[in-house]
């Protein structure tokens, strides 16, 4: 987390004052850290033999104190170290990347690892990487000479955390995302980005809620400071016009997230927004940022189990058949149970891109047709016919490779295929519920 000072400590833990959140997301980011590794790795079938790694941007101290709650709670450091040294020796492959350029919480933070996980060398962990044999690495660097050391690792498939206390800038993602995707949507580097979503609308503390109005002159000093923390998340003016009006908070909130959902798209294929309410009124925000359909699909389908979500599950009969009616030409010389390739392709995206983005390279679509242009002549097929609208997220590497959206309206109206419902927000119910889950198989 982006760290503010003055900063307060009760034994090593940082005390985070008015965050109710707080512990629901470190919850919830130590359940994602094991799913995420469990898949990642290639599973108990593979031995876990695969390369992966989770790097925690600014680690802070791995021990959180929540004043109202009066209790120590691991943060989202402490739960990958957790899972690197309990899940040992199948975490052997897994690096575990602690960035911290704060001396005190750097200090604090290899206290609480003396302290919890003693097997852990720290000599070791923060010594020179060509004799680091532990896996865990600790930097007490900037974020830019953090980078430059970990470039030297074969990191294999890296989860990068983003815990801001006020906002990430997006400088920061860029700085990290052009270092590990250097050609189009690049798999391999996932983000897990936390978005404060109601604080910037309700205000907390000493930070100032942002003003309903685009009229400069009628801001006070302190929502312009604020806005101009959202021009850094943003990283650029953009955004103003669809948030800064007096529609309902909850229209604003929406706004957004599908905002920097879209900034995002920039380095990433797939954005999954996932909502949390730890109390009534406040929402945030883990976004995970993927270029790879079938992790963001398991990933929506973890959400949803652990939640109130169904799981989405569109009739592939029925809407096969009224394709099939509408399009009888492709059909002809396909045995009686062959499915064309537009179809496959269709019904692939609809099940697993999340918002139905796609393009000629996804990795899923390549299987079905191994050569781009075939891939691409079938996606012009369905644009032609309405399932498919292009779209231009002015990718980083301006590349001229067409990108599309599932025209949702098209598919319900002519197939009974309707848009994946809106996610209803995880609780800290839910994360209890799930808790006991685990405690009692």
């Amino acid at each position: 987390m982006v760290i503010f000072t003055p900063l307060e400590f009760t034994g090593d833990a940082i005390c985070l004052s008015g965050l109710t959140g707080t512990k629901l997301k470190c919850d919830v980011i130590g359940i994602y850290y094991w799913f995420w590794w469990g898949i990642t790795s290639g599973g108990p079938s593979r031995e876990h033999r695969y390369q992966t790694a989770i790097v925690e941007l600014n680690a802070a101290t791995g021990e959180d104190y929540i004043e109202e709650t009066r209790e120590t709670v691991l943060g989202s450091a402490g739960h990958a170290l957790q899972l690197k040294v309990e899940k040992a020796p199948h975490t052997e492959n897994l690096k575990v990347v602690l960035i911290e350029d704060h001396d005190g919480c750097y200090a604090h933070l290899k206290n609480v690892i003396r302290r919890r996980w003693p097997s852990v060398p720290i000599d070791e962990a923060e010594g020179p990487i060509a004799k680091n044999s532990s896996n865990i690495y600790l930097l007490n660097n900037s974020l830019d000479e953090a980078l430059e050391v970990i470039a030297e690792l074969d990191l294999g498939n890296t989860l990068f955390f983003f815990d801001p206390l006020r906002s990430v800038e997006h400088t920061t993602i860029e700085s990290v995302a052009s270092r590990r995707m250097n050609t189009f949507y690049k798999t391999g580097t996932e983000f897990i980005i936390f978005v404060f979503t109601s604080d910037w609308f309700l205000g907390r503390d000493d930070f100032a809620p942002l003003p309903c109005t685009l009229e400069e002159r009628t801001w006070t000093d302190e929502e312009r400071e604020t806005v101009l923390e959202a021009d850094s998340l943003f990283g650029n003016t953009e955004w103003r016009g669809y948030v800064l009006n007096n529609s309902p908070v909850e229209h604003r909130e929406k706004a957004l997230v599908n905002l920097y959902k879209d900034r995002l798209h920039r380095w990433f294929r797939y954005v999954l927004p996932m909502p949390f309410n730890p109390k009534e009124n406040q929402v945030f925000h883990l976004i995970l940022c993927s270029n790879f359909e079938t992790g963001v699909r398991a990933t929506r389908d973890f959400y949803c189990s652990k939640t109130r979500n169904p799981k989405y599950s569109p009739d592939n009969s029925s809407a096969f058949r009224a394709f099939r009616r509408l399009h009888p030409e492709i059909f002809i010389g396909l045995a009686r149970n062959r499915r064309p390739l537009e179809w496959r392709i269709l019904w692939k995206i609809v099940k697993e891109h999340e918002e139905g983005v796609c393009d000629c390279v996804c990795a899923d679509i390549l299987k079905i047709v191994p050569i781009p242009l075939n891939g691409q002549n079938l996606l012009d097929w369905l644009e032609k016919r309405g399932y498919l609208n292009l779209v231009d997220f002015g990718n980083a590497w301006g590349s001229s490779i067409r990108q599309y959206k599932l025209d949702w309206s098209v598919l319900t109206e002519r197939l009974g295929i309707n848009k994946p419902p809106s996610l209803i927000p995880m609780s800290s119910r839910d994360v209890s519920d799930y808790e006991r889950s685990i405690q009692t198989t």
